[in-house]
């Protein structure tokens, strides 16, 4: 009987020393594709994530993207521009047809607005239940400690 306990702890030392997580189990999975990453954000954090250094990441892709976008939208707007001005014939635009595409616009922009706001709520929840994971993880890491401590 008194061996079952010693066993257990050991079992559960032994499963605590293998290093389980995501990006590790992805590496079968991401074998096939380049083993660096592109981008010069932290490859150190790719190796070993830390909620700060996925935090820097994200706000340095969105900051990219959003910078993206702009450069995107700024050559889609000229193109349209120079098309209208070199087409034959030029195109002109009336005063009632700017008015009825501002009222497209302005729908089209309150449902943007509320899906929005439904993403932010989603990345709320995820951010809590990610933090509540992380802290149950803790707390799982710590029970060997205590375990180990009974034993004795």
């Amino acid at each position: 009987m008194d061996s079952k306990p010693t066993e257990t702890l050991n079992a559960l030392t032994a499963l605590q020393s293998q290093n389980l997580s995501i990006i590790r189990l992805s590496e079968p999975i991401s074998a096939s594709q380049t083993s660096t990453r592109t981008s010069d954000v932290s490859n150190s954090a790719f190796e070993n994530p830390s909620p700060a250094s996925l935090e820097a990441d994200l706000s340095h892709y969105k900051e990219l993207f959003s910078k993206l976008r702009f450069s995107y939208l700024e050559q889609v707007t000229k193109e349209k521009f120079l098309r209208a001005i070199v087409g034959d014939p030029p195109l002109v635009v009336e005063h009632v047809e700017n008015i009825e595409l501002e009222a497209q616009l302005a729908e089209v922009k309150g449902v943007l607005k509320a899906q929005k706001e439904s993403v932010a709520e989603m990345i709320r929840v995820l951010e809590g239940r990610g933090r509540d994971l992380a802290r149950r993880k803790w707390m799982w890491s710590l029970r060997p400690c205590f375990l180990q401590a009974e034993a004795d």
